[in-house]
C-alpha cells in the first residue's frame, strides 16, 4: 500500500470510527476495517473488563458467531498477555507459543496458525485487543502492524467517549426511573411556569397530562392546578433564589374528588436548563393531618370523659367538707360518697383502658391466674348495679351452673365484662332490659351481653372495634377506647369478640376465651396493677 493510500484509508477510518457513540459499534468498525483491508482468515476484538478478564465483542470469519460473547480469564492466551502487557505481539506459529489458548479452537473447530494482536490503549490503560488471525501469505507484516496500531490509536478515544456516553445514558435512565417511580408528585417548570416534566404521581394526584417530547410547552395557565398565580410564581422564584427552598401546604382534589393535603417544596434547578428551571415537589401529608385532627379530637374527648367524673368527685368532697364544717347532719353522706367512689372508679377504668390498650397493641402482656368465673361476673355486676338501678333497667343473668375455673388475666377480663355492661346500660333507654349470659363448652368460655336498645347501623358496625371510634348516637360521649380495649384484651387471650345488631332491635356483644391459652401469649406476673371494684 502506498503512503497516500494508507493516509486515505486511515482518514476514512477515523471519520467512520469517531462517528460512533456505541462501544459495540466502535469495536465492530475496528474489526471490519482490519478484516476488509488485510483479508485474513478471521479478525476479532476483545474488550477488557474492569477485572482484567476479556470478552469478544466483534469477530469475523467462519466461526464468528461462536466467538462472539466468549470470555477469557485475565492473562489467558495471547490476547490476555497483550492486554496485561500493553504490547503488540506477532506469533507466526501459535503451537510453539505457550501463551496460546487452544480452547477457542477446540470450541469452534477453527484452525489458528498465526496471530497478530495489537492493544487499544488510552494512556496506561488497555481498553481492548484487536487480533488478525492467519493473515494471507502476501501480507506485509510491518505495514499490518503499523496500520492496525494506527487504527487502535483512532479507536481508543472513540471507545472511551462511547463508554462515557453510555455512563451518561445509564445515569439518565436511573434518574428517569427514580423520577417516574417516586411516590411523591414532582414537576419541573421553566422560568415562565411551563411544565417541562412531571412524574406519574403528579399526573395521578393533580391530575395533569404529561407533554410529549416534541410537543409544545403546556400553557402557563396550568399553574392554577398548583394553586399558584403568575405573580405568586414570580415571588417564589425570587425567594428560592435567596433561601434555596420554600415550603407550604395546599389542599387539592384528585380525579375521584378525594381531598388531599400536600406539603409542597419548591426549589431552584440552576443547571437543568441554560436559563434555569425549578422543581415543585409535594409530599402527601393527608394521613398526618388526619392523625393530628384525630389526636386533637381524642384529647378533647378524653378531657371531657375525665372532667365529668372528676367534677362529681370534686362536688362530692366539697359537699361533705361543707356539711362537716357546718355540722349539717341532713346530708346523706353514704349516698354522696358512693357517687364520688363510682366516679373515681370510672376515671380509673378509662385511664386503665387507655394504658392497657397501648400495652396490648405492642406487647400483649398478661398476668395469668386461675379465675372463678361466677366471682368475676359478680364483681362486674356490682360495679354496674348502681347505673342499672338508676335507669330502672332489668338485668337478666343466664349463668351456667358449675362453671369450671378459667385461666386468664382477671383484671383485663373483668374490665371487658364491665365495659360491655356499662355500654349496654348507657345506650339502653330507661326501663330497658340487659341480659348477661355465660356458657362453657369443651373448647371455650362464652360470654354475651345483650340489650334492647336502639341498635347499631351496618356502616358503624364495621368500625366499632377500632381505636377512638364512637357509634350509636352523637348524644353519647366517650373517647372510643372501651370496645377497642375489649378486642385487644380478648385477642391477647387467643379469643374472639364480635357483635350482632339490628337498628331498633338492640345489640349483642359476645366474646370467647379458650380453655387452653395459646403458647404465643406472653405472661408476666407483675405486668398489670390489680384493680378491685
Amino acid at each position: 500500500m502506498t503512503e497516500n493510500k494508507a493516509s486515505t484509508f486511515l482518514y476514512e477510518a477515523a471519520l467512520t470510527i469517531s462517528a460512533k457513540l456505541d462501544t459495540n459499534e466502535v469495536l465492530q468498525q475496528l474489526m471490519s476495517l482490519t478484516h476488509q483491508h488485510f483479508k485474513p482468515d478471521a479478525a476479532s476484538v476483545a474488550l477488557v473488563n474492569p477485572d482484567g478478564s476479556l470478552v469478544f465483542r466483534a469477530a469475523s470469519g467462519e466461526s464468528a458467531q461462536q466467538i462472539l460473547g466468549m470470555k477469557m480469564p485475565r492473562g489467558a492466551g495471547i490476547v490476555g498477555w497483550v492486554a496485561e502487557n500493553g504490547q503488540q505481539l506477532w506469533v507466526p506459529n501459535v503451537y510453539r507459543d505457550k501463551r496460546f489458548y487452544p480452547d477457542a479452537d477446540e470450541h469452534t473447530g477453527f484452525k489458528t496458525s498465526s496471530i497478530l494482536a495489537v492493544p487499544v490503549r488510552m494512556g496506561d490503560q488497555t481498553l481492548a485487543v484487536v487480533e488478525m488471525i492467519n493473515p494471507g501469505p502476501g501480507t506485509n507484516l510491518q505495514e499490518a502492524q503499523d496500520t492496525i496500531t494506527a487504527l487502535a490509536s483512532l479507536a481508543a478515544p472513540a471507545i472511551q467517549n462511547a463508554r462515557l456516553f453510555e455512563q451518561v445514558k445509564r445515569a439518565e435512565a436511573r434518574y428517569q426511573s427514580l423520577f417516574e417511580q417516586n411516590l411523591d408528585p414532582i414537576i419541573i417548570l421553566d422560568r415562565r411556569g411551563n411544565f417541562l416534566e412531571l412524574n406519574r404521581a403528579a399526573q395521578k394526584l393533580l391530575p395533569l397530562t404529561k407533554p410529549e417530547d416534541d410537543a409544545a410547552f403546556v400553557p402557563q395557565t396550568d399553574l392554577d392546578k398548583l394553586a399558584l398565580s403568575p405573580a405568586q410564581y414570580e415571588d417564589l422564584k425570587a425567594q428560592v433564589n435567596v433561601e434555596g427552598v420554600s415550603t407550604w401546604e395546599i389542599t387539592t382534589h384528585t380525579a375521584d374528588v378525594e381531598e388531599h393535603t400536600l406539603q409542597v417544596y419548591f426549589s431552584s434547578l440552576p443547571h437543568y436548563l441554560p436559563s434555569g428551571a425549578y422543581q415543585w415537589l409535594a409530599h402527601d401529608v393527608t394521613d398526618r393531618v388526619a392523625l393530628d385532627e384525630m389526636r386533637e379530637q381524642l384529647s378533647h374527648m378524653i378531657v371531657h370523659d375525665l372532667r365529668v367524673p372528676l367534677g362529681n368527685i370534686t362536688n362530692t368532697l366539697e359537699l361533705v367538707l361543707t356539711a362537716w364544717r357546718e355540722k349539717d347532719v341532713s346530708v346523706p353522706f353514704e349516698q354522696v360518697l358512693e357517687i364520688g367512689l363510682r366516679s373515681a372508679h370510672r376515671m380509673e377504668r378509662l385511664i386503665s383502658n387507655i394504658l392497657d390498650a397501648r400495652r396490648l397493641t405492642t406487647h400483649k402482656t398478661l398476668t395469668v391466674s386461675t379465675i372463678r368465673v361466677p366471682d368475676m361476673v359478680a364483681d362486674a355486676i356490682e360495679v354496674i348495679q348502681s347505673s342499672v338501678r338508676r335507669r330502672r333497667h332489668t338485668l337478666i343473668r343466664r349463668i351456667q351452673d358449675n362453671l369450671p375455673p378459667m385461666q386468664g388475666d382477671l383484671d383485663l377480663l373483668r374490665r371487658v365484662l364491665l365495659n360491655l355492661l356499662d355500654n349496654a346500660a348507657k345506650y339502653t333507654p330507661d326501663g330497658g332490659a340487659i341480659t348477661l349470659s355465660v356458657q362453657v363448652d369443651e373448647h371455650s368460655f362464652h360470654f354475651a351481653v345483650s340489650d334492647n336498645g336502639p341498635g347499631i347501623t351496618p356502616e358503624n358496625q364495621v368500625h366499632l372495634f377500632e381505636m377512638f371510634y364512637r357509634a350509636r348516637t352523637q348524644q353519647q360521649g366517650g373517647a372510643g377506647i372501651g370496645l377497642a380495649f375489649c378486642k385487644l384484651a380478648v385477642e391477647a387471650h387467643g379469643g374472639k369478640i364480635d357483635m350482632r345488631s339490628e337498628p331498633g332491635k338492640g345489640s349483642t356483644f359476645a366474646f370467647s376465651i379458650p380453655r387452653q391459652l395459646p403458647e404465643s401469649a406472653i405472661y408476666h406476673e407483675a405486668s398489670v396493677v390489680e384493680y378491685s371494684p
